[in-house]
Parts: C-alpha cells; sequence; structure tokens
C-alpha cells in the first residue's frame, strides 16, 4: 500500500506538469495562458452586462408596475364613485312610487298650482294673485340656465 500512495502523488505532480507544461507552450507565437484569460476576460464582462441590463429591465418594469397600481386604485375610486351614482338614480323611481303609494303624493296639477308675482308698486298696494296659465306653466318645468355647473 505504501507503494501505491507514492505512485498517486507521481500521478498528480506529472498532471500538474503537464496542465502548466500546456499553458507555457506557444502556438504560432501566441501563448496559450494568454488566450484562457482573454476568453475568461471577455466572458466575465459578458455576463456583468447581461446582469446589468437585467437589473435595468426589472427597476423599468417595477417603476411600470407602480404607476399600474396607482392607476388601480384611481379606477377603484372613481368605480366606487359611479356605483354610488348609480344606486341614487336608481332610488328616485322607488322614492317616487313609495310616495304615491303609501304617503298619497301626487303631482300637482294646473289647478293646483298658485304663482305668486309681486306686482305693488304702491305702499298699501295688495299683490296681484293669479291662476297659472300654460304658458306660465311651461317657464316653471324648464331648467334654469347658467347655474353654476356652467
Amino acid at each position: 500500500m505504501a507503494n501505491n500512495k507514492p505512485q498517486s502523488s507521481n500521478q498528480i505532480d506529472n498532471n500538474s506538469l503537464e496542465i502548466s507544461e500546456f499553458l507555457t507552450k506557444r502556438y504560432r507565437g501566441v501563448s496559450v495562458y494568454a488566450a484562457v484569460m482573454i476568453l475568461l476576460a471577455i466572458g466575465i464582462i459578458w455576463t456583468a452586462v447581461l446582469t446589468a441590463e437585467q437589473v435595468q429591465q426589472y427597476h423599468e418594469d417595477y417603476m411600470a408596475l407602480q404607476k399600474m397600481k396607482v392607476e388601480h386604485r384611481n379606477l377603484q375610486i372613481e368605480n366606487q364613485r359611479l356605483v354610488i351614482e348609480q344606486q341614487t338614480f336608481s332610488a328616485t323611481p322607488q322614492i317616487a312610487s313609495r310616495a304615491v303609494t303609501q304617503l298619497g303624493m301626487y303631482s300637482p296639477t294646473t289647478k293646483d298650482k298658485l304663482i305668486v308675482q309681486p306686482t305693488a308698486t304702491k305702499p298699501g298696494d295688495r299683490l296681484n294673485i293669479q291662476q297659472p296659465t300654460r304658458s306660465d306653466e311651461a317657464e316653471l318645468s324648464m331648467p334654469q340656465q347658467g347655474g353654476k355647473d356652467e
């Protein structure tokens, strides 16, 4: 067994000598060692560039994701506002039908409407109270323009 150990260490030494001899040889004036080192340097630089590109792409994608999250939150808020508005408008006919059926309320007719216009010019004159005409009723039913929304 003692003979095996020196032989295996001799083989390792022989293999190291073969590698070192191979690296020190020159082929057509180019050192193998220099060529291997240049290829390793090119490989390292190439992987560094690819890593930098991936990190940059990650940052750009992350920023886009954050913008989309903000837009999503804004759209959710707008959706909630629209749902509330829809519920408000859908409740109006229910209120009108309940007012008629449960409370006995109704829309007044022309006979039930009374238009009061101040026309007193002198102190002590009475105000002129008239029954509305069809033209007066049309004026009352038209929406007023020039409100604060315009």
